[in-house]
């Protein structure tokens, strides 16, 4: 589904809305009022990170990203020798891997770590003497690499990389031919959840009914996305036996 049509009706998230709500003549009653349309796109928008967050719940190998991005969710930036900590975007909602291009041209992958992890001594004298980082650890919007990075072990010019997942891909008011970055056939969980909010803030009797149906999407939605990796056989484990 795109985010309107005001053409075909049912193609449109935001038509789908003006359905639910206001019945079979109720199309335009979104469309054609630019306040009330600015804020079911702020519904629909709030809708997408519920089913997004669904999604990266339920995903397991094959990691979701919102296909309306023209780039992949790696970031690569500059090390530099002797600093120990580096930003993150504040796109990066999830930290998923952390790479280093060591001084021969090779990534290597880090082990995540949390400063709780160390107990005997400080944070400060954690492999204190610099040289190729093995570990990171993720302090609000800084990660922090241990042991800190050096000329000679690593290679400082793009020597960083991060996997993530990011927030989806947002609708603006004036967005007609743009789709929800994931599956289809889920499209109009986004446009039922919209509805469901606006119905009952505004106690609307329908409100019961698209909460049902929410329920009954969302758990679909779940249902695929856990199961969506079918190329992948579940994996062969020996069945514990007693020893005699």
């Amino acid at each position: 589904m795109v985010f309107s049509d005001t053409v075909n009706q049912e193609n449109g998230l935001i038509q789908d809305c003006e359905f639910a709500l206001f019945g079979d003549n109720g199309y335009g009653q979104i469309t054609n009022n630019s306040n009330r349309l600015k804020a079911f796109t702020g519904l629909i928008n709030r809708a997408l990170d519920r089913v997004v967050n669904m999604i990266w719940q339920s995903d397991g190998r094959w990691q979701f990203d919102d296909i309306n991005f023209t780039d992949l969710p790696i970031g690569t930036t500059s090390l530099v020798s002797g600093q120990q900590d580096y930003a993150l975007s504040v796109s990066h909602l999830k930290v998923l891997r952390v790479e280093v291009l060591d001084a021969s041209g090779n990534w290597y992958k880090l082990k995540p770590m949390d400063e709780n992890d160390i107990k005997n001594i400080g944070m400060a004298d954690f492999l204190e003497n610099g040289g190729k980082p093995l570990y990171y650890d993720i302090q609000g919007n800084s990660i922090f690499l241990y042991s800190t990075p050096l000329t000679g072990y690593v290679t400082l010019s793009n020597g960083l990389k991060i996997y993530y997942q990011r927030a989806p891909s947002y609708f603006a008011s004036t967005d007609t031919t743009k789709t929800p970055g994931f599956t289809s056939t889920f499209h109009r969980l986004v446009s039922r959840m919209a509805s469901y909010d606006y119905a009952s803030i505004r106690t609307l009797e329908v409100a019961d009914a698209l909460g049902k149906e929410v329920l009954g999407l969302s758990n679909d939605l779940k249902d695929f996305f856990a199961t969506r990796q079918s190329d992948e056989g579940p994996a062969l484990r020996p069945e514990p036996r007693p020893w005699n």
